[in-house]
């Protein structure tokens, strides 16, 4: 709650409890005091062999910005947890595991820099922030960029994160929230992801490809054809927030992350999508 070493007094902590949440009428009882030690590392590698660090085991970060910390550790495993399921299971190899440093070191590196070229932590940054341009909050949270072999497309000329407006629809981001009609239900988009791969296309000759993408792979990938299967309450608003024509398609990871996207219809569709899905899932034909 204070930023200093110094010993306060019940009055002060109470003044201070009050101003955090925003009452002076609440009765307050102070159990316990104590310090903490304000830190600020990242691990050299979250993963060595069969150890996979997350949380505060591979980084830590003062509390500020609303939950930079605890959210990158939440976010650690959600990225984690689909890629051990998937190479345990024997439907990717093993160098799907070597995407998980490289697309979360660089998040909690971000966060860091992030969180002391701000004002009120800059006083604490020791020359590791000097020159990092501040980001929007909301970019940091729900639109940092992935780069990795199980992404196609995320080049190194992107910004590490934009507000998720900005992206429409780029690979290494996350999937956006759209209002579409399913069985008769109103459902976001976000309700159709986080449960194994989707293919989201209005041609109609996108399903056949991705049955025989996922025959050759042995994947499951759920297949949805726009305005048939998924009825958007605005196509062309759809189609600009995934950032495919009407003949494209984008191809969406069980974390709910897009891995690759045909803006146009592919000359080849079955091999267009075969290819991005064996790289982006690491997986083989058998």
């Amino acid at each position: 709650m204070f930023m200093d070493d110094l010993e306060h007094d019940e009055a002060a902590l109470h003044a201070a409890i009050e101003k955090a949440i925003g009452r002076p009428d609440l009765p307050i009882e102070i159990i316990t005091t104590g310090r903490w030690e304000l830190s600020a590392l990242i691990t050299d590698r979250f993963a060595a062999g069969r150890v996979f660090l997350a949380g505060d085991a591979a980084h830590t970060l003062p509390p500020t910005r609303g939950g930079f910390g605890a959210n990158t550790g939440i976010h650690d495993v959600h990225n984690l947890a689909w890629k051990l399921s998937a190479v345990l299971s024997g439907s990717s190899g093993p160098e799907l595991l070597e995407t998980y440093d490289a697309e979360r070191r660089p998040v909690a590196w971000g966060r860091l820099e992030q969180t002391f070229a701000r004002p009120d932590y800059a006083k604490y940054a020791a020359g590791v922030a000097d020159g990092v341009a501040i980001l929007d909050e909301t970019a940091m949270e729900l639109g940092q960029l992935y780069r990795s072999t199980a992404v196609i497309g995320a080049g190194a000329e992107l910004p590490p994160a934009a507000r998720p407006e900005v992206w429409a629809g780029q690979p290494g981001t996350r999937a956006p929230h759209l209002w579409v009609e399913k069985g008769g239900a109103r459902i976001t988009t976000l309700d159709l992801f986080e449960r194994g791969w989707v293919l989201l296309a209005a041609d109609e000759r996108w399903g056949p490809a991705a049955a025989k993408a996922a025959g050759k792979l042995r994947l499951d990938l759920r297949p949805l054809r726009i305005g048939v299967d998924l009825q958007p309450t605005d196509g062309r608003a759809f189609r600009e927030a995934f950032g495919i024509s009407s003949g494209g398609a984008s191809l969406i990871r069980p974390d709910g992350f897009i891995a690759w996207r045909s803006v146009e219809l592919a000359h080849d569709p079955a091999g267009a999508l075969t290819d991005a899905l064996a790289q982006v899932s690491s997986a083989a034909a058998r």
